[in-house]
């Protein structure tokens, strides 16, 4: 019973920290992305979604909401916010008119192409100055802990 309460503090230890983290992060490269991009988080992680998926039509509002972490009606909000940028497009599936897909544009693909060097340069300092911070090193050493990854 001990050990299970034990486990049970570690990891709402872990959600704190994860919590605490991805604000700080999320906020910073919110920032970063607006000031140089002209673009949230959100936007450029539906974007880098979209580009991925140029080759197959699109994507589902559906699975993009989830795939960005945002509820439909906002992925909705989003999506108009990009077509308005001519950044993203939608379109009605042929099959099931209830579908929804997003495409990302060639002014999207440019955007996000431009965007990338700035998000991953400022998530790594952000994750950097997290990793000298008490209450989120341990899992900054833990998201960069890649077993798998082959040695440098």
């Amino acid at each position: 019973m001990a050990a299970a309460q034990g486990r049970r503090d570690g990891e709402v230890d872990v959600w704190r920290q994860m919590v605490a983290l991805t604000n700080r992060i999320g906020n910073t490269l919110d920032r970063k992305l607006q000031r140089a991009h002209g673009l949230s988080v959100a936007e450029y992680t539906a974007l880098t979604v979209l580009s991925e998926h140029k080759r197959s039509g699109g994507v589902r509002m559906q699975d993009l909401a989830e795939a960005v972490g945002q509820s439909q009606s906002t992925m909705s909000r989003l999506i108009v916010r990009l077509e308005n940028s001519d950044l993203a497009g939608r379109s009605i599936s042929a099959e099931d008119r209830r579908v929804t897909y997003a495409q990302i544009t060639e002014t999207g693909e440019r955007v996000v192409a431009e965007a990338v060097d700035t998000f991953k340069k400022e998530l790594g300092t952000a994750l950097d100055v997290a990793s000298f911070d008490e209450r989120t090193a341990s899992l900054v050493a833990r998201l960069r802990h890649n077993p798998a990854a082959p040695a440098e």
